[in-house]
């Protein structure tokens, strides 16, 4: 008994030094976020399956995806630059509040134009130009996507990373209750109808209720002001074109898939990419952690390097094997034409994980160190490999060769950075200890 009550005393203690360290902290509660996010959005895609056609599901997610896409084209890069410089402007308020205007009117236009020219870009969604509901919410969708992003950063900023998991809470819950009220009123909207509202509802909770409380006295209010944003407007822009070139692909492969093969296919493909979302989420909040500690710490970003690496692997390794062993069965869950359609595609994606890692590890760093150059640079060959790789082998070997295609683009980046890093031996990189 008191051995387990000793055993008991040092894991709460243990707790409380990762708690205690900001950069774990962060990235913990960004990965309770992400895993929120990735659960709910597998029952979620569940329940679509179960409750929607094949059809509805793969036009719904082309839907949401080409939302992902105008998001991010509207991001200009502002995330990025309030996580950086944030905690050293001399009026945060202003600057949150122009980052988030300058943002929102970007974003309302983005969508128009896809609107208006939907018939060329993705003909398969000319319902969000016929309909009037699917035409409304999705022009207040896209601007609100784009701020609640905006908003998360703000909290990374802070170091008050937990209202991320409190906003994202609030959007799962609701798109899991949603759909069985959107199929009793409006049931071809269901699938877009449930996601957007969610999201709408959390961002208000987020920007109304939580950052008051990050942040000392804001108050949301349009406004833009050209000095509070010549502080971060040139890192930000060079940010934005680096994420640019690394998410869009990601986003236009569902409209790819879908204007290549047919809706069909794009549900099978969409229920993969989510799943394997799960394993990218890793990699990726320990980046964006590491990058907001370093930019508020940066005298330690080599302790925050090895710090970042060990957490990545030692969580990666045994969550890849999982979905290796169990592919076909975690698939089978939305039905069995998932699980004979999407499993090669899920194996794949899983081991294109490994590479993953090491790449948005090291763009952390050189984001930190304001060396961007570099990250748009390999963004741009990833972005290329991807699509045009994907493009290539999706009518021969269907949408597993999507999974090939990242798993090149990936493997490619990674083994350039590799060889970089021993080429150059870069302070902070080569010469980390992974135990340190």
């Amino acid at each position: 008994m008191a051995t387990d009550v000793l055993s008991i005393a040092t894991s709460r203690e243990k707790l409380k030094d990762v708690l205690g360290t900001p950069l774990y902290a962060n990235a913990i509660y960004l990965m309770l976020g992400n895993v929120s996010n990735s659960i709910f959005g597998f029952v979620f895609w569940i329940m679509v399956a179960r409750l929607y056609t094949a059809e509805e599901a793969g036009i719904g997610s082309a839907i949401i995806s080409a939302a992902g896409l105008l998001t991010m084209l509207a991001g200009l890069g502002f995330g990025y630059g309030l996580i950086r410089f944030l905690k050293s402007s001399k009026d945060p308020n202003k600057l949150i509040n122009t980052s988030f205007t300058l943002t929102a009117l970007v974003a309302l236009a983005a969508a128009a134009i896809f609107i208006l020219g939907i018939r060329v870009w993705s003909p398969s969604l000319t319902i969000l130009r016929t309909n009037g509901l699917y035409l409304g919410v999705f022009l207040v969708f896209v601007p609100i996507s784009a701020l609640s992003a905006l908003v998360d950063s703000s909290f990374v900023a802070g170091r008050k990373a937990g209202f991320v998991l409190a906003r994202n809470i609030i959007f799962n819950v609701l798109r899991i209750i949603l759909p069985f009220v959107f199929l009793a009123v409006a049931q071809s909207f269901g699938i877009f109808g449930s996601w957007s509202s969610a999201a709408i509802v959390a961002f208000l909770a987020g920007i109304l209720l939580f950052l008051p409380r990050s942040q000392p006295h804001y108050r949301p209010f349009p406004s833009i002001d050209r000095k509070a944003i010549s502080e971060i407007l040139h890192f930000s822009f060079r940010n934005y074109l680096g994420d640019l070139f690394w998410t869009t692909p990601a986003l236009i492969l569902p409209l790819l898939v879908v204007n290549v093969l047919d809706a069909k296919s794009n549900a099978y493909f969409y229920m993969a990419w989510a799943i394997n979302g799960i394993l990218s989420m890793i990699p990726s909040t320990v980046a964006t952690s590491l990058f907001a500690e370093g930019s508020n710490e940066e005298a330690k970003l080599e302790q925050h390097i090895g710090k970042s690496l060990k957490m990545v692997f030692l969580l990666l390794i045994p969550a890849v094997i999982l979905v290796e062993l169990l592919a076909d069965k975690l698939l089978l869950l939305f039905g069995r034409a998932y699980a004979d359609n999407a499993t090669t595609l899920l194996r794949v994606l899983a081991v294109a994980a490994f590479p993953l890692a090491i790449n948005v590890v090291y763009f952390g760093v050189r984001r930190v160190q304001k060396k961007m150059t570099e990250v748009i640079l390999l963004s741009i060959a990833a972005g290329v490999v991807t699509i045009g790789v994907s493009r290539l082998l999706l009518p021969g070997t269907g949408i597993a060769g999507i999974g090939i295609a990242w798993l090149i683009s990936q493997s490619s980046i990674a083994l350039w950075i590799m060889v970089n890093w021993l080429r150059q031996r870069p302070k902070g990189l080569t010469s980390v200890r992974i135990g340190h």
